[in-house]
C-alpha cells in the first residue's frame, strides 16, 4: 500500500510540485478541511497519513498558522512541513513557530527535496524517541587563540564534524565561530546564512528550538552553523555587549554538542566569559616566537579575568619537526598541558578548503584528519565514526519495506 500524505493548499501547482517531488511511492491527498478543527477532523478520518504539507502565502498565512498550530497540538507526532512560492522571513518563521518542521519553496527547492525531507523526518524519528525533559545539557568545547587563525575554524570545525560522524548524526552539533575576520567557517566550508552570530549575539533569548530549525544554517554533514558575516565589525553590536554566558546556556538546552571558536577580536570580557562557561577548552598555536608571545600574554590576562577554568589543553598546529620548537617544550612555556600537535600536509589542507570540503572527506588518511579524530575521541570519550545509515523512501516515513 502506497504512503499517504495531506496536502492542505489552494494552489494546484502546489500540488503537482509535491506530488512530482514525492514521486510513485506516495499518495498525496487534497485535503477538504480549511480550518484547524476540520484539519484535525480530517487527519482522524484518514489514519494512515503519515505526513502533512500545508501551503502558506502572505494573503493566507494566519488562517494557515491556525492549522498548523492545531494539527499540532492534536498530533504531536505527525511531520508538518510548510510550503511557499516564497521564503519570506516572517512568514517561515510563523510557520515554524505554529510547529511545523521545516518550510520548502515551491520551485527552489527541487534539487533538495529529498535531503530536506529525510532531515524532517529524521528530526520527527528523534523526537519520539527521546521524551520531552530527558534531554541532557549539551557538552561545550571551545577553541581559542590570543592571535586571529583561520585554523582556529578549520580546527573547530574538524572537531564538530568528527562529533556528528561518531554520533551517525543521532545529536545535534553546533559549530559557533566567533573567530575573526568574520565568516571563516563559512568560507572554509562553503556555507551560506542568512541568519548569522552576529544576529543571536544582538538577541540571545530569542534563540529557541524554533528559531534553530528555521533560522541556523546545517552543512551537509548535519553540523549546524553560526558564524559572524564576513563584512562584521565590532562596531555592529553597538553599545551592547553580547551576553554569551546566558547564549551558552541556551545553547547547552538545544544542542548535544557546541564547539565554539574564538579569539580576542571580540574583547577579552567576551572570550574568558565564553571559556569559563565551557567544559573543555584547547588553546592553539603554531612553533613561531610571535604566537607563542602573543598567546602567553593572553592567557596571563584569562586567568586574571577568570574565577575558574575548565581544562585548558594546548594544541600545536601546523607542526613541524625541523622547526625546532618542539610541542613539549612549547607547552612547557605556555605551562598548559599538551593535548596534541596536529601536521599533516598543508597543501591538502588548502586544497579542502578551496574545495569547501571537510578532510573526513577530502584526505581521510592524511595526518591532520588523524590527529583531529583522535583529539575528539580523547576530549569527548566517544567512539570512532560510524557510517551515516542510508534510508529509502518508505523507510523514512518509517514503514519497512519488506
Amino acid at each position: 500500500m502506497a504512503l499517504q500524505a495531506l496536502l492542505i493548499a489552494r494552489e494546484d501547482s502546489c500540488r503537482a510540485w509535491l506530488q512530482e517531488r514525492l514521486g510513485d511511492g506516495v499518495v498525496l491527498l487534497p485535503a477538504d478541511a480549511r480550518t484547524g478543527d476540520e484539519s484535525v477532523a480530517e487527519i482522524a478520518e484518514t489514519p494512515d497519513v503519515a505526513l502533512v504539507f500545508v501551503q502558506f502565502d502572505y494573503k493566507s498565512a494566519a488562517i494557515h498558522t491556525s492549522i498548523v498550530e492545531s494539527v499540532a497540538n492534536a498530533y504531536p507526532s505527525l511531520p508538518i512541513v510548510a510550503v511557499g512560492r516564497h521564503d519570506a522571513g516572517d512568514v517561515v518563521l510563523a510557520a515554524m513557530r505554529a510547529g511545523a518542521q521545516d518550510f520548502f519553496v515551491i520551485g527552489r527547492d527541487d534539487e533538495r527535496f529529498d535531503s530536506l525531507l529525510e532531515r524532517v523526518l529524521d528530526r520527527k524519528r528523534r523526537a519520539r524517541q527521546e521524551p520531552v525533559g530527558e534531554r541532557e545539557p549539551g557538552r561545550i568545547v571551545t577553541v581559542l587563540s590570543g592571535p586571529q587563525s583561520p585554523l582556529l575554524a578549520f580546527l573547530g570545525g574538524h572537531i564538530a564534524f568528527v562529533l556528528e560522524a561518531a554520533t551517525a548524526r543521532d545529536k545535534r552539533v553546533l559549530l559557533f565561530d566567533l573567530s575573526m575576520p568574520g565568516g571563516n567557517a563559512t568560507i572554509i566550508f562553503d556555507a551560506a546564512q542568512d541568519y548569522t552570530a552576529l544576529d543571536i549575539l544582538r538577541d540571545a533569548e530569542r534563540c529557541d528550538e524554533t528559531l534553530v530549525e528555521s533560522a541556523f544554517q546545517q552543512l551537509q554533514s548535519g553540523v549546524y552553523l553560526l558564524a559572524l558575516p564576513e563584512d562584521f565589525t565590532i562596531e555592529q553590536l553597538g553599545e551592547s555587549t553580547p551576553s554569551l554566558s546566558r547564549l551558552i546556556e541556551i545553547f547547552r538546552g538545544l544542542f548535544d554538542y557546541v564547539v565554539i571558536c574564538i579569539d580576542q577580536g571580540l574583547g577579552m570580557q567576551a572570550l574568558s566569559d565564553t571559556v569559563q562557561n565551557s567544559d573543555h577548552a584547547l588553546m592553539i598555536s603554531d612553533q613561531s616566537v610571535l604566537r607563542s608571545r602573543q598567546n602567553k600574554a593572553m592567557l596571563h590576562v584569562l586567568h586574571e579575568q577568570a574565577s575558574e577554568l575548565p581544562p585548558l589543553r594546548l594544541v600545536v598546529v601546523n607542526y613541524r619537526s625541523d622547526v625546532g620548537m618542539e610541542p613539549e617544550r612549547l607547552a612547557e612555556l605556555l605551562d598548559l598541558p599538551l593535548a596534541t600537535a596536529l601536521g599533516g600536509r598543508p597543501e591538502v589542507r588548502i586544497r579542502a578548503m578551496n574545495a569547501g570540503e571537510s578532510m573526513l572527506e577530502y584526505a581521510p588518511s592524511d595526518n591532520f584528519t588523524r590527529g583531529v579524530t583522535t583529539l575528539t575521541e580523547q576530549i569527548m570519550g566517544i567512539e570512532a565514526p560510524a557510517p551515516r545509515k542510508k534510508f529509502g523512501l518508505a523507510q523514512l516515513f518509517g514503514r519497512g519495506g519488506g
